[in-house]
């Protein structure tokens, strides 16, 4: 038996999928790891650098474990006989997705809904790696320039019309607009889960965009103050064809902007009726405004008081003055 361990991923994981798949065609049973089970190998997923420690750990478990994942080894690739596989539909259930999606004020039913979405929907990339080199990100080092891997035909489930589109950079590809119009000639609701690169952004790619029917908000991001032109730009181009109530604008912060600069950015996206999402460089280390600033946001706390009248950053700079105090 082949255990498989997706650590810390959000939906289901292609490489697992794919690793499953593999082992099936040869006969060889294959389970997402339940506790207390003892497996001939067992494979983990690690997505995030901050989770790798804790992943090390399951060695003690489970003595013939291998890692992999971007959280672990960015240089780590599947074989090519396992690359080559088309993932496993099967190997994920409604009860291993219920628990990601937890919380929130949606009902149960609802979001049993969701899960069965997310199983059932295709999944994939239809190119990897970026023309960007942005500092914080390991797309360029882990899978290089911008390249074609996939068609969009390759990447359905029959067994519903949802496609969770991985592409790291789909508004650099070259066939963009091409995908987007099979995407919609197909029916398909898509997830674009990498965001686009607003920067990149066109009257011809904004329109083709707004006839995709999309899963979620249509995301990007404003990640350095260096770009704020170019982003402003884009966001006016996207708007004229998609309205701002479908946008959200990730926002990176602790990586080389200051609280003035964050807020600056948070107030301009406000302005044109953007909802910003705040993106923590560092998860470890953040400061105590910083986190404030995160959950007033994030929480979208914003839409009933100022940051300055938000209470628990109003405690806690109280609390501080205290033992300044003292």
């Amino acid at each position: 038996m082949i255990g498989l361990l997706d650590f810390d991923g959000k939906i289901p994981n292609l490489a697992l999928m794919k690793i499953s798949t593999y082992y099936k065609s040869q006969g060889i049973p294959v389970e997402l790891v339940k506790p207390g089970r003892k497996y001939e190998k067992v494979y983990c997923s690690v997505l995030f650098s901050w989770n790798r420690e804790k992943a090390a750990r399951l060695q003690v478990i489970y003595p013939d474990i291998e890692f992999g994942g971007t959280g672990y080894d960015i240089s780590k690739t599947l074989p090519p006989e396992i690359e080559a596989c088309q993932p496993d539909y099967d190997l994920y259930t409604v009860d291993d997705i219920l628990p990601r999606i937890r919380g929130g004020i949606a009902t149960k039913a609802s979001k049993i809904r969701k899960a069965e979405e997310i199983i059932n929907a295709g999944i994939g990339f239809t190119s990897r790696g970026c023309v960007r080199s942005c500092g914080f990100c390991v797309v360029p080092k882990k899978e290089g320039r911008l390249h074609h891997v996939a068609e969009i035909r390759d990447l359905l489930n029959s067994r519903s019309n949802v496609l969770i589109l991985l592409d790291n950079n789909i508004t650099a590809d070259p066939d963009c607009i091409e995908k987007l119009h099979e995407i919609r000639d197909r029916g398909l609701v898509t997830d674009i889960t990498q965001g686009i690169d607003v920067r990149l952004m066109t009257p011809e790619i904004a329109k083709a965009l707004s006839e995709v029917k999309l899963l979620r908000s249509l995301h990007y991001a404003w990640d350095l103050m260096e770009f704020e032109d170019q982003v402003m730009r884009g966001i006016k181009i996207l708007m004229q064809h998609v309205p701002a109530w479908k946008h959200m604008c990730f926002m990176l912060t602790g990586f080389n902007t200051t609280f003035e600069e964050d807020m600056y950015r948070f107030r301009r996206l406000r302005e044109l009726g953007v909802d910003p999402y705040v993106m923590p460089y560092n998860l470890t280390y953040p400061s105590e405004k910083h986190r404030h600033f995160t959950r007033w946001v994030n929480g979208r706390i914003y839409k009933a008081c100022s940051f300055e009248e938000y209470e628990p950053w109003v405690k806690a700079q109280a609390m501080e003055k205290q033992v300044s105090l003292i």
